[in-house]
């Protein structure tokens, strides 16, 4: 403001000084009439030219004449001064203005990506809120399950207590008729049953389920029918011993009320039954036996073994050489199996390393053979309620392994066998009989993939209901 007043003064100064400038040069054109007229007397006064000679008094007036003109230019001066000062000030304030508009902009993108970069970290913080929830929201959800799981099995557990075997039984026999009606279980024409008229009123009717305390009965069996001398192809105690004990043909004619099937030379009123056990302990059972004597590799080499290790360990990527080099190996080995002899083998052949199946590779041999081929019906994996065709055989009485002695007391009991208990109590506590833990089971099943686990729970769904047994959980990482 300061300076926009000078420069206001100065500008009024200046013009007053024209002004007076002015009125002093009209006054001396009008007293000069020693002046001739020229050709410009008819211009316009203010624009009149002066002679450029001379006389002395002329000389002198125009000397006084400059005076005033003089002061106009240098009072004009300051003005021109100002005047430079002002672009200068100008031009200096344009260039502040624009430094602060490009500081403003600058602030501004800063200001604009801070508050992107907040918002990408609230989304970011808010996805991984949401994603804690549903994770915790899961975990509650599994707590809850297994809380109402555990809930369920105590209160079974205290009914069980209340309940006696027999009560527990009749409601095992009720769940597989239920089953069978509800799922309107297709006939597998599976027989397996194994007559022996000397025990009962009138006869026994045993289905065996292997690995569920088959070999005790089957041993049973063959020493109090058959006697010391039986053998199939040289050996005592073999299924194939009582061959001639199994019913093979039936018919509907004469058959009971409650029996849909009943075969040839077998009473109505004889005791049909099984023992069952939960179907991946049979799994393990069946392997452990592999693992643990390596005599039964061999002897199922052609059965699962082999095939088990050889597909799942063979490496796609091996030349022919490292192939045949491995597998012979593995030929020479399971040859000398008994014999005596160790030949040397190569430390990276992963074919005997372990030399015996483990679980996965069992499951994935079963997975590939089951209703295509005899392999893969083979009666250690298949579910019970096809293998003994409980549909259509309507057996009598099922004990479960697990619940031994007591419920196998009850089996005796029915069966008027009681005189043999000794027979079976003094096997009950071997290796063979006794069923994988829950948490073995547990340790087992997690070695397997989710594919294996779905697949296995659909295999033995029936077996899972008719006896209670809980199904694979698939939630458990391999």
């Amino acid at each position: 403001m300061v300076r926009c007043s000078k420069v206001v003064v100065v500008q009024i100064l200046a013009f007053v000084a024209v002004l007076g400038l002015l009125n002093f040069y009209f006054k001396n054109e009008e007293t000069d009439t020693a002046t001739p007229q020229s050709f410009d007397e008819n211009l316009p006064t203010r624009i009149k030219f002066k002679p450029s000679i001379h006389t002395e008094g002329e000389q002198e007036a125009d000397e006084d004449s400059e005076a005033p003109e003089t002061a106009y230019n240098k009072t004009l001066e300051p003005e021109d001064q100002t005047t430079d000062q002002d672009q200068h000030d100008t031009q200096e304030r344009l260039r502040q203005e624009q430094k602060e508009a490009e500081e403003r902009a600058r602030k501004e993108q800063e200001e604009k990506l801070r508050k992107e970069q907040e918002e990408q970290e609230r989304l970011r913080k808010e996805q991984e809120e949401q994603e804690r929830l549903r994770k915790e929201k899961e975990e509650q959800e599994r707590l809850r399950k297994e809380q109402e799981e555990q809930e369920r099995l105590r209160h079974e557990q205290e009914l069980a207590q209340n309940k006696s075997p027999e009560q527990v039984i009749d409601e095992r026999m009720q769940r597989v008729k239920d089953v069978c009606k509800r799922l309107n279980y297709p006939n597998s024409n599976q027989f397996n049953m194994y007559l022996f008229r000397k025990f009962g009123k009138s006869g026994i009717s045993w289905c065996p389920t292997f690995k569920a305390s088959s070999s005790t009965w089957r041993d049973f069996f063959i020493d109090n029918v058959l006697g010391s001398h039986a053998n199939f192809m040289g050996v005592h105690y073999h299924l194939g011993v009582l061959g001639n004990q199994i019913l093979t043909r039936y018919s509907q004619r004469g058959s009971s009320a409650t029996r849909k099937r009943v075969f040839n030379g077998e009473s109505d009123e004889s005791v049909r039954f099984t023992v069952v056990r939960h179907p991946i302990s049979r799994l393990i059972s069946h392997l452990r036996k592999a693992q643990n004597y390596p005599y039964e590799v061999r002897a199922q080499r052609g059965d699962w073994v082999e095939e088990s290790i050889i597909n799942g360990r063979t490496d796609p990527n091996w030349d022919s050489a490292t192939r045949s080099k491995f597998k012979r190996e593995w030929d020479t080995y399971v040859n000398e199996i008994g014999s005596g002899r160790h030949s040397p083998f190569s430390d990276d052949n992963p074919y005997l390393h372990p030399p015996y199946p483990v679980f996965p590779e069992l499951i994935d041999f079963v997975m590939r053979h089951r209703g295509r081929d005899d392999k893969g019906n083979n009666g250690h994996w298949r579910p019970t309620i096809e293998w003994c065709d409980l549909c259509q055989n309507d057996l009598d009485i099922i004990i479960q392994l697990e619940e031994e002695p007591e419920e196998l007391m009850v089996l005796l009991e029915k069966l008027q066998m009681m005189n043999y208990k000794s027979n079976f109590l003094s096997k009950h506590n071997s290796s063979s009989n006794k069923s994988a833990s829950a948490d073995e089971i547990r340790e087992y099943v997690k070695q397997l993939n989710r594919e294996q686990k779905e697949y296995l729970n659909k295999m033995y769904a029936a077996d899972f209901e008719m006896f209670g047994y809980d199904p694979i959980p698939l939630d458990e990482a391999a």
